[in-house]
């Protein structure tokens, strides 16, 4: 299951609070990306912050692994979490003439 988790700074905490802790994070973050449970990271474009797409079992799993941070152990963020599937059946949305039969991956093989 993919979990879109996303946060926000607590009132009062600024980039000059979360400065000193910023390496740890990262690092953690990177770990996890290299075991594949971090998909995906981003930087927040209309506030500080971050968004971070986890592959696991369940948003249980990713409150976890959030809670493990630096920055979640000190207080400073609020987190939100979003679990996300495929829209299916996306056959439903397609014109039903289209040929939708296994198999579904037709690239030819050499």
């Amino acid at each position: 299951m993919k979990v879109i988790a996303y946060d926000r700074f607590r009132p009062g905490v600024t980039m000059e609070t979360i400065t000193p802790l910023l390496g740890e994070e990262v690092a953690n973050v990177w770990r996890l990306w290299k075991l594949g449970v971090v998909r995906e990271n981003y930087a927040r474009a209309d506030e500080p912050g971050v968004v971070i797409v986890f592959e696991v079992a369940s948003v249980d799993d990713a409150r976890r692994y959030v809670s493990d941070f630096p920055l979640s152990k000190a207080g400073y963020l609020e987190w939100f979490y979003l679990p996300v599937q495929a829209p299916l059946p996306l056959e439903s949305l397609m014109d039903p003439s289209v040929d939708v039969a296994e198999p579904y991956d037709r690239t030819t093989t050499r």
